[in-house]
């Protein structure tokens, strides 16, 4: 599937690996990633084309936008009759985003901007829901589409990932997430979206 079958196990290691060195140590892996730099300790406010940006692609992540677009990839191969093509979708958008917030319940810690112990959803960090739901958006998007103009099939995937990059990059850079917030929210979307491939077109999927 869109020839990420070979990261896969390194994806599902990683991520493993992520959240257990989470529960040890809430944020070393973020030390590390931010480089002492500083840590996040609030959501950051500014003007400014950086600003504009940042809230431009983290609204992009947002179930505000997702919702709708994936509702959309559900119901077209439905109208259309393909079932296999809409039982993926809705399985690798809805299942996902679903066992995604389970999981964020069950880790229960706080994003940099709420206080220690806040139990609301919205508040919960890891992994980060605008980082599962962009990558589960534009995973599904790559299954079901693939554009008839050669160079648009090889330019799509490096467009529509690196607007995912930047929505992930925009958490951090607004104080609302951590780095491995964002890095367990890909790797999950990663794995989820390569179980719904198999489990809606079951031995295609093996071959292709």
């Amino acid at each position: 599937m869109l020839h990420l079958d070979r990261f896969i196990p390194w994806a599902a290691v990683l991520l493993a690996l992520l959240s257990v060195a989470f529960l040890v140590d809430f944020h070393a892996i973020d030390r590390l990633l931010l480089m002492e730099l500083g840590t996040p300790d609030g959501a950051r406010h500014g003007s400014g084309i950086l600003f504009w940006l940042a809230w431009m692609f983290t609204a992009l992540g947002s179930p505000r936008f997702v919702v709708p677009m994936s509702a959309i990839l559900v119901a077209i191969p439905l109208v259309r009759k393909e079932l296999s093509r809409a039982w993926f979708a809705f399985v690798a958008l809805a299942g996902g985003a679903a066992l995604a917030y389970v999981t964020k319940a069950a880790f229960a810690m706080a994003k940099p901007h709420h206080l220690p112990g806040s139990n609301e959803m919205a508040a919960t960090s890891f992994p980060s829901g605008h980082a599962v739901l962009s990558l589960l958006l534009i995973l599904t998007i790559l299954v079901l589409w693939e554009p008839r103009d050669l160079k648009l099939r090889r330019l799509m995937p490096a467009i529509v990932l690196t607007i995912v990059l930047a929505i992930g990059v925009s958490r951090v850079f607004l104080g609302t997430h951590w780095p491995s917030d964002i890095l367990a929210g890909w790797l999950f979307a990663m794995l989820w979206v390569s179980a719904a491939y198999r489990l809606a077109f079951g031995k295609a999927a093996s071959r292709g």
